[in-house]
């Protein structure tokens, strides 16, 4: 079993091929659903619009499978020359760094997060999310988190939509001594650069908001979600000269804000700020004339975001060594893991061995038939083993001769054979475990939380049987 992270991403495919192979929600589930994989198997897959990757702990049967599943949907051949592999450590810090926001196209961006976090569920609700991977991404989760707490990574607006909040806000700041929360926001354009630039103006709770778009029904759902009021399509240029702010933000190919139909602003002391982040421009260049008016375009927005991207770049040293420190975790307890549950399933073998001879020497003298006695049996069997299997999974390999100390309980209860069995690795040199060290089969049977909510029930019960039996001695 391996780890694999594989796909296609800004860094490595074309804009072409990253969109042909980009998967809407319910074509992810239909790729769950029609997927099968090799027993103990595990993916997550995650689809933006600058990424469609696989993060997969199996064989490399199962990586083929998943690049066919994703060529069927997207109706296109899966593109090898374009798609990037990685394995083990590499595709673990891979999967870090992206959900940390060092792989994004923006340095630091935070919605990579919230992203990773859905397609993680979504693949949990499909049923392709096991032991490993909860561990594993949860071990990704905890690096962002660090991240973006412990760092400047994500620090200023480094995307065009959160820069132009960003700058519409020192700009008010600098020229009139007020904030976001007391001006009025007109966006033109509904989609998703106008959402996003809405977003980051939540916190700041503009005295109003209003959007207007082609589309009445866009427009409609857009006020809705962010609390605002629609105004008509032919309206537009009326509106401009009514607000503190406007966002323009739609796919035209020509300016949608002509300089001649736009009035003198509302108020002679009014200084309304248009904030063009459309490409081509949506706001007429003669609008730069207008007195009582101030544009920024992308070309400003460029220049802000620049510094940001310099004063983020600084940082990425500090995210790569808590993604390292966080990798370093996860490896420990792949290895930790994969070399104790031998060693746990001997133990079990061996008393289960001895309990079967004692049943079959024994059963015909009660009145209990064979199932019954096998039951009783199993259970006392497990109520004994659960305390010492429960302290052994909670061992800790760094203070031990962990390898040595395992490999010595393999000894002890393993069957003997004329081969002497399957030693274990050693460690690195280094004395860190890495992937690569450890066994090639790995249940993972230690980290099912059902199992191990049974297991700490059984150590419970068998910790008051105990206390029971103390007491009634004592009375």
């Amino acid at each position: 079993m391996t780890f694999y992270a594989f796909g296609l991403n800004h860094e490595h495919a074309s804009v072409a091929q990253t969109d042909a192979f980009a998967l809407s929600v319910d074509e992810q589930q239909a790729l769950y659903d029609a997927l099968i994989l090799s027993e103990d198997a595990e993916v997550v897959l995650l689809s933006t619009c600058n990424r469609t990757e696989a993060y997969l702990y199996g064989r490399d049967p199962d990586v083929q499978r998943v690049e066919a599943a994703l060529a069927r949907i997207a109706e296109t051949p899966w593109p090898e020359e374009a798609a990037f592999r990685r394995t083990n450590e590499a595709a673990v810090r891979h999967l870090l760094h992206v959900t940390s926001g060092l792989n994004s196209m923006v340095l630091g961006d935070q919605q990579i997060l919230a992203q990773m976090k859905d397609a993680y569920q979504r693949a949990v609700d499909a049923g392709h999310v096991h032991s490993v991977m909860h561990r594993l991404f949860h071990t990704a989760f905890r690096a962002a988190k660090r991240v973006s707490n412990e760092t400047t990574l994500s620090r200023g607006a480094a995307s065009v939509s959160t820069a132009s909040v960003e700058m519409a806000r020192q700009h008010f700041a600098d020229q009139a001594d007020r904030s976001l929360s007391e001006i009025r926001v007109l966006l033109v354009g509904a989609g998703k650069m106008g959402r996003l630039a809405l977003k980051s103006l939540r916190e700041d709770a503009p005295v109003s908001v209003q959007i207007t778009n082609r589309s009445i029904d866009r427009a409609r759902e857009v006020a809705e979600t962010h609390n605002g009021t629609v105004v008509g399509w032919a309206e537009r240029h009326q509106a401009v000269a009514e607000v503190d702010l406007v966002i323009v933000a739609t796919g035209a190919p020509e300016p949608i804000l002509q300089a001649p139909h736009v009035p003198e602003p509302d108020a002679p002391t009014a200084s309304p700020l248009l904030v063009d982040i459309a490409r081509p421009r949506n706001v007429d260049p003669a609008m730069d004339a207008r007195s009582g008016y101030t544009v920024f375009d992308l070309d400003d927005l460029k220049a802000w975001t620049e510094k940001v991207q310099d004063r983020r770049s600084s940082a990425v040293p500090d995210a790569e060594a808590i993604c390292e420190d966080l990798l370093s975790d996860f490896v420990t307890w792949v290895f930790h893991q994969q070399a104790l549950q031998p060693a746990i399933q001997a133990i079990r073998d061996t008393f289960d061995s001895i309990r079967e001879q004692e049943v079959d020497r024994h059963a015909h003298r009660t009145d209990m038939d064979r199932e019954e006695v096998d039951r009783l049996t199993q259970s006392i069997m497990q109520k004994l083993l659960a305390v010492p299997i429960v302290r052994l999974k909670n061992v800790d390999p760094d203070s031990i001769d962990f390898v040595q100390g395992i490999e010595l309980l393999h000894a002890l209860f393993a069957p003997s054979d004329d081969s002497g069995g399957r030693s274990l690795p050693r460690a690195s040199e280094d004395e860190k475990p890495t992937l690569s060290d450890a066994p090639s089969r790995c249940p993972y049977l230690t980290h099912n939380s059902e199992e191990g909510s049974a297991e700490a029930k059984s150590v419970h019960q068998a910790l008051r049987l105990a206390e029971a039996s103390k007491a009634s001695s004592d009375e």
